[in-house]
């Protein structure tokens, strides 16, 4: 029956017979009592929550449910994603609701965004290229409640970004932070008993973002002699590559026994393990910094990266900028041995201060505020 109406009837007129039935769907759920539940919803994973929106799940005892899909959504899927948005009194995000386009929020609920990311780094949302209109983006995030920033001085750039006003985001850290903080020694035990050919190394973590152009997702070619680099280092050193979810292809080109990608592996706990970590524009630094781990910034395509930064790129970075692959082992051997200390305190009081270990705490005071 289904390939019978795909032959019946074109494109055009499918489309418009599921934004009707979509609307319809919408009509019904908005009659429907609204529940006194926190929905936890996420793109960022399959059947389960990550980072931030785990950690305030497992604080929050109140009734709570999960919505975790990636992108694409079925028709039955946007049929669940509907109800649970238009029946909850509470939403917790932490990415782009590209539902909030369609639907207006019932008189009662609240929106909380609590982003991926630390810090104002990387420009996101209205102040980055984007597939999406203005227009478009705008209406994904105008309707949020509240915004939790990991400082003041971030505020004003997440309310510019998302389309808000600076009261709305609130400087409470990010809950993410807070394991990272008290659990740091057990997450690096944990890799270390993992693999225990670890031990004894200096390991460092190669962390790169994905690439984009025109707001399309493009395959990034670190411009990097992976056997050059294999061969030059020392038998106590150890390269780690943990991609960016969004990289579903390799960055080596062949098997190394002191270049190991392990993407698979939790970042955060990959953070505790590692001596240098070496990224480009990911916010991994964050969490770096917040655990007194030096950093490297590789970035070769640095003059034609076009996402842009709300710092000032990259004088305020707290660690040197590297744009040619020959330099790369030289400058992180060199901040191994001599960490930029107060280069590291300076990011973290500017762009990190509410990140003390109680982030959690504060986001679901907030929760239970509203319920």
């Amino acid at each position: 029956m289904k390939n019978l109406l795909k032959k019946i009837l074109n494109a055009k007129t499918r489309r418009r017979i599921l934004e009707f039935l979509n609307r319809s769907w919408c009509f019904i759920c908005r009659k429907l009592p609204l529940r006194n539940t926190v929905l936890f919803f996420t793109i960022r994973a399959d059947g389960r929550l990550l980072d931030n929106a785990k950690a305030v799940y497992e604080a929050y005892d109140g009734k709570k449910v999960i919505f975790a899909h990636m992108l694409p959504h079925s028709n039955k899927i946007k049929l669940f994603a509907y109800y649970y948005l238009l029946t909850s009194k509470v939403i917790v995000t932490d990415d782009y609701v590209r539902y909030m386009r369609a639907i207006k929020l019932r008189e009662g609920q609240k929106l909380f965004q609590i982003w991926h990311a630390c810090g104002a780094f990387k420009k996101i949302a209205l102040d980055a290229p984007s597939k999406l209109n203005a227009a478009e983006e705008k209406a994904t995030h105008s309707q949020y409640s509240a915004v939790a920033v990991t400082s003041e001085h971030c505020c004003k750039f997440y309310a510019g970004a998302f389309g808000v006003s600076e009261d709305i985001c609130r400087p409470i850290g990010l809950p993410r932070t807070d394991k990272l903080l008290f659990d740091a020694t057990k997450m690096r035990e944990g890799i270390l008993k993992k693999y225990p050919q670890f031990k004894d190394k200096y390991i460092y973590l190669y962390c790169p973002t994905f690439r984009e152009e025109n707001g399309t997702h493009k395959v990034y070619d670190p411009k990097i002699d992976w056997s050059s680099l294999s061969d030059a280092m020392s038998e106590d050193e150890l390269l780690i590559i943990r991609r960016h979810p969004l990289m579903n292809y390799s960055l080596v080109d062949g098997l190394y026994n002191n270049i190991i990608d392990l993407s698979d592996e939790s970042t955060l706990a990959l953070t505790a393990a590692c001596d240098v970590i070496i990224t480009d524009y990911s916010s991994v630094i964050y969490d770096a910094c917040l655990l007194g781990v030096p950093s490297v910034f590789y970035c070769p395509d640095y003059k034609d990266y076009e996402r842009g930064f709300y710092l000032k790129f990259p004088d305020d970075l707290p660690g040197e900028l590297v744009t040619d692959s020959s330099d790369l082992l030289c400058q992180i051997r060199k901040t191994k041995e001599n960490p930029p200390a107060e280069r590291i305190e300076k990011f973290i009081s500017e762009q990190m201060e509410a990140c003390d270990g109680h982030s959690t705490e504060r986001a679901v005071a907030i929760i239970k505020n509203w319920m």
